[in-house]
């Protein structure tokens, strides 16, 4: 085999490779402009294929260029030579937008519903009192969609990801944090394909939440405002914690035996499928939560409540 083919055969596979796995989510955000750091390496990678290429040593020129993208997409924010940029509201490379969203509360509302839906990425909701709903949303590619309508008294608020994606730019995940307002109780609808979830809902009237995780980690930690409330979770390799304020009961399946948890540990009782805390039955605020992963680990403690002014 020729050098120059064997070269551009090693570059289109990368190519290929590194296609996949945007599309399928599994690059992290900074990870693109960990590459266009090292793009020099293309040129070193080049002459030392045309420099050996009458040797057995010509693969040493693709191996070169093999290591510095996968140390690229290993550890992107590792790099000793990493840039920071300075403009306001941009990545870490200089190339990340970002989008923000908010709506008034309305004496007409009474019920709240948040539908999430994204490749990847890391999403932080939680309680807060200035708006009925607001968020920012950080991303690199495709920019979220905010929708937002009102049924009757009920508010539907609704984050996703375009339909149309290009090769580079469709999965590379978003960053960002909503608020919802604790005037009315929510019901919350998150896929989030692959990433971390992590939800504060003790100042939020969080009355029933539905999670599809397909890959990464799950942090909730649930409201103590007197509700009696449903948690649907639903993942793949996922890790789950759940933070009980003190007061809060819970009732928790486990769907799926494979996995570890520390319920016993964390005073829960075992009552057929079910783990029930002693204070299930008579607590104003408790949980029926029903988890479902396919290999990982469930853990639970207890928190304070959050500060009422």
């Amino acid at each position: 085999m020729k050098a120059r083919q064997l070269w551009f055969g090693v570059v289109l596979i990368l190519v290929g490779v590194l296609m996949l796995m945007s599309n399928l989510g599994y690059l992290r955000l900074d990870f693109w402009g960990a590459l266009l750091q090292v793009w020099p390496v293309l040129l070193i990678s080049l002459g030392l294929t045309m420099l050996l290429s009458r040797s057995r040593w010509v693969f040493l020129g693709p191996l070169v260029l093999i290591a510095a993208v996968l140390y690229a997409a290993i550890n992107p924010t590792g790099l000793p030579f990493s840039v920071s940029w300075s403009r306001p509201d941009m990545g870490r490379y200089g190339w990340q937008r970002s989008t923000a969203f908010s709506r008034p509360w309305d004496a007409s509302i009474d019920h709240g519903e948040l539908q999430v839906e994204l490749p990847a990425g890391t999403i932080h909701i939680l309680g807060s009192g200035e708006h009925l709903i607001s968020g920012r949303m950080s991303y690199q590619g495709s920019m979220p969609l905010w929708a937002f309508e009102q049924r009757a008294n009920r508010a539907i608020a609704r984050v996703s990801s375009p339909r149309t994606r290009s090769w580079f730019t469709g999965n590379r995940g978003y960053r960002g944090s909503i608020a919802i307002g604790p005037m009315v109780p929510w019901d919350l609808q998150v896929q989030l394909g692959a990433g971390t979830l992590q939800g504060d809902f003790r100042n939020t009237l969080l009355q029933r939440m539905t999670v599809e995780l397909g890959a990464g980690s799950l942090d909730l930690t649930l409201s103590d405002r007197g509700l009696r409330g449903e948690i649907l979770i639903e993942g793949g390799a996922s890790s789950v914690k759940l933070h009980i304020p003190r007061g809060v009961g819970v009732r928790i399946h486990i769907t799926n035996p494979v996995g570890t948890n520390n319920f016993r540990e964390a005073g829960l009782k075992r009552a057929g499928d079910y783990w029930i805390s002693e204070d299930y039955e008579t607590t104003s605020s408790a949980y029926d939560i029903t988890v479902s992963v396919g290999v990982g680990k469930v853990q639970l403690d207890y928190v304070l409540p959050y500060p009422q002014v």
